[in-house]
């Protein structure tokens, strides 16, 4: 309390961020057109799903999707969609989208499970293909780490099928991301669709070509 008391007078940031109403009247328009943009790519991918002739793991959802939103991922807020997905305590195939407030768009595929040992073979021999050079792979034993840093992530384009693999082994999933930062002057003109499908389509070729 004492500390408190201590530092209890306002500083310049401080009162200027209060007096902000901008970004508060702002937010429910922008994660609406955040939304209507991740609807857009479900249905894509999903007509793309049917049209491609691949087989999914048993008991992938390749029809609804879902949407989740929250509003403190880290102390931010987050809308994902997954489709196609399959979630279980010992499988995952999921195509995951993630918009994270004052972060990124992310696309990334989460593969967990009996034929895990079989894409990280895969993974390995194409691992200096063209369309992965932008492509980064987990490294941490948290699935769910989604914070874009060398503690986590790692290319997967120069990185070593030694590396790969004993990484792989080690936290027992794959999680394959492309980063979109929200601060790159590229982002304005971003097509979210055209970009997801071609994630979604260049990591098909990894697993099921």
């Amino acid at each position: 309390m004492d500390n408190y008391k201590n530092n209890s007078s306002w500083d310049g940031n401080e009162i200027r961020l209060i007096t902000e109403t901008e970004l508060f009247l702002k937010k429910p328009d922008i994660m609406k057109k955040v939304t209507h943009k991740l609807d857009e790519l479900k249905i894509a991918i999903i007509d793309r799903v049917k049209k491609d002739g691949r087989t999914y793991p048993d008991g992938t959802d390749l029809i609804k999707g879902q949407i989740a939103r929250g509003e403190n991922h880290n102390g931010f807020p987050f809308i994902s969609l997954d489709i196609p997905q399959k979630f279980s305590k010992t499988e995952m195939f999921t195509f995951r989208t993630l918009f994270w407030w004052g972060h990124y768009l992310g696309f990334s595929l989460i593969l967990k499970g009996t034929d895990l040992v079989n894409y990280t073979e895969k993974l390995s021999e194409k691992k200096d293909s063209d369309y992965l050079k932008d492509v980064c792979f987990a490294t941490t034993v948290n699935l769910w780490e989604w914070e874009n840093n060398p503690n986590a992530f790692q290319p997967v384009f120069g990185s070593s099928s030694e590396f790969i693999h004993k990484t792989i082994n080690e936290i027992d999933y794959i999680k394959l991301i492309q980063f979109f930062p929200l601060d790159d002057s590229s982002f304005h003109f971003l097509d979210w669709k055209h970009s997801g499908l071609t994630f979604f389509e260049n990591m098909m070729k990894i697993i099921k070509d």
